[in-house]
């Protein structure tokens, strides 16, 4: 009579450490320890990227993170096995992020398989999608994929675009006043810009920011013209994802949603990207919240199209 091995063999490792591997993080930092101990898996926020005093990288790192986790599920789960997920499960261990268990022997579902399969294809689509509407069904779908507990995902109306807008130019106007966000890429402008846009790029250097090295950097000086920005948005299916709270669980919950909306995008053969920065700039989450009525603050806005 066969036993089943208490530890990951070679090949499970592999399959697992590839499937972490693929997750998006911010500028792709991968911002994560994986450990394998016994049949679970732990992923571990990494400490060496926590900057000093306040951390304003630390919410998109916590994002990272949680679309991590949720690769690291599908991946235990297309080897075969049922998952118990803990987030945060130890106090006296914050850079816990989480503990998934291989519960118990179990075929994977086809949903599972699809959207495993989807993150080895899963790419950054930062420019203007095809005209082409995304079917209802489509969109039901990949929302229907985000439902975590805790996490709101609002499909952007017509008439909120001018909102999303607003809030886009004043968080640009807002980065060129204050040259310390201009150490992150910013890069959202060309996401809505259909033929090409005319901001101005210039280099940044690392040793312009008092808060520490930066490296070398594309900032964007151009803000786009509102009312055009409004109605490319319009063009396009956008989600937004919000919680109660900017608690590192709900910002973890926030990358497991989004993580499995966009596999669920791409095994819909559709592409998608996400943005984040816009929303960490002054009061601009809490302004878009309220131009939108959201129940909680936005935390990331994911567009999907053809």
């Amino acid at each position: 009579m066969s036993t089943v091995p208490d530890t990951w063999s070679t090949s499970d490792t592999e399959v697992i450490a590839r499937a972490v591997i693929a997750a998006p993080s911010i500028h792709d930092t991968q911002p994560w320890n994986l450990r394998l101990p016994a049949r679970t898996a732990e992923l571990e926020e990494r400490a060496e990227f926590a900057a000093p005093g306040s951390d304003p990288l630390r919410p998109d790192r916590l994002i990272s993170c949680g679309a991590a986790v949720a690769n690291l599920e599908l991946g235990i789960r297309a080897l075969g096995w049922s998952t118990r997920t803990l987030l945060l499960p130890e106090p006296q261990r914050p850079e816990l992020i989480a503990r998934i268990e291989a519960a118990a022997p179990a075929t994977p579902s086809s949903t599972d398989l699809g959207y495993f399969a989807a993150i080895s294809h899963r790419r950054s689509h930062r420019e203007s999608f095809a005209r082409i509407p995304v079917p209802a069904t489509t969109v039901a779908d990949v929302m229907t994929a985000a439902d975590i507990p805790g996490v709101r995902v609002r499909l952007l109306a017509s008439d909120e675009a001018p909102a999303l807008a607003d809030m886009l130019t004043y968080s640009a106007e807002a980065m060129r006043r204050n040259p310390h966000y201009q150490r992150e890429m910013f890069r959202w402008t060309s996401h809505w810009h259909p033929e090409g846009n005319a901001e101005v790029v210039t280099d940044w250097g690392a040793d312009l920011d008092a808060g520490g090295a930066a490296g070398r950097a594309l900032i964007t000086t151009g803000v786009p013209d509102t009312a055009e920005l409004a109605a490319a948005i319009d063009r396009e299916t956008v989600l937004v994802f919000s919680v109660q709270s900017a608690d590192p669980i709900d910002l973890v919950r926030v990358g497991i949603a989004s993580e499995r909306a966009w596999l669920a995008a791409v095994d819909a053969r559709l592409s998608a990207s996400v943005l984040t920065y816009p929303l960490r700039v002054e009061d601009s989450a809490a302004r878009l919240a309220e131009r939108m009525d959201l129940d909680g603050l936005p935390q990331l806005i994911m567009r999907i199209g053809f």
